[in-house]
């Protein structure tokens, strides 16, 4: 069975930004799943789960949606690897089964953040690590007046923090939000630092549209979580270059504007007042491209 994009659930189809973003996160958390057990709670179309199994000892993802659950378990069948339909409030797995559990893109779509995070508590297993992202609601949302209408309760960083401090005190936080760069790397040498510019040499580091937050009970169980920057794009630079197509485009059509506005312009009176009703109907700017095209 295939899943249908509705804009709530990401899919390995999706172009663009999208892209970027959810793989990003699932690319990182696979640095820290070799040998473990893992959770994915809310899996979604499964493509994430899939990828972590290809490191972890096993996985489990977790989804609401019964869809999602059988598409995933057809799509992504694997030893290590299945797929249970529950809400992530309330998971029918035993306690501290779970070296890692992982959950992207989820609290904002629910109103029970704090049962699920006795959930998350309950189900890792001491020395266990959780790995979130949540979207950061001022920048998100407060500030661009975009509603999405799959999220129900969106936080800030210090709600966020709040909700986390009560049972995973210890935390690396991140920030996550797609852009447009310029890449400059070391080439004869491991890179040992990282600046993000902008054109005027200022500091260039852009406010945080996503959180990414690695937490655990103790500070030593985050001991290989890294503060390093990382970068994630595909081979075809797919954004860039639909970018760059679409700002081909508009630059055709606004210098077609011009000459059918010039055309206009010169457009003799006896061509604007058509002879017969059907052509007075014809709008003005149809009838200088004809013109133009060599039509009358």
């Amino acid at each position: 069975m295939t899943l249908s994009f509705t804009g709530e659930r990401f899919l390995p189809e999706c172009a663009g930004e999208m892209v970027y973003e959810h793989w990003h996160r699932y690319l990182l958390a696979q640095r820290h799943v070799a040998g473990k057990r893992v959770l994915d709670a809310a899996s979604g179309e499964g493509y994430g789960s899939s990828l972590l199994a290809g490191k972890a000892a096993s996985v489990v993802g977790v989804d609401v949606s019964p869809e999602a659950t059988r598409h995933a378990s057809d799509r992504y069948a694997a030893g290590n690897l299945r797929f249970v339909t529950a809400s992530v409030a309330q998971i029918p797995l035993p306690d501290a089964s779970f070296d890692v559990i992982v959950s992207f893109e989820t609290i904002e779509h629910m109103t029970e953040h704090e049962a699920f995070m006795r959930e998350i508590d309950r189900l890792l297993a001491p020395g266990g690590m959780l790995i979130i992202s949540s979207p950061n609601r001022p920048e998100y949302s407060d500030k661009t007046g975009y509603h999405n209408e799959f999220h129900v309760k969106e936080l800030d960083r210090a709600e966020l923090k709040t909700l986390l401090d009560r049972h995973f005190p210890a935390q690396q936080w991140f920030a996550q939000r797609p852009a447009f760069h310029s890449m400059i790397w070391p080439l004869s040498a491991t890179a040992t630092a990282a600046e993000a510019l902008t054109a005027d040499g200022n500091d260039g580091w852009p406010d945080e549209l996503y959180f990414l937050v690695f937490a655990a009970r103790e500070g030593a169980s985050l001991a290989q979580v890294v503060p390093t920057v990382t970068l994630v794009t595909d081979r075809e630079q797919s954004v860039y270059a639909e970018w760059s197509r679409t700002y081909r485009e508009n630059r055709m059509l606004h210098d077609r504007i011009r000459e059918l506005e010039a055309a206009a312009i010169a457009m003799p009176s006896d061509a604007v007042a058509a002879p017969d009703a059907s052509a007075a109907a014809e709008p003005w700017l149809v009838r200088a491209a004809r013109r133009i095209a060599g039509g009358r």
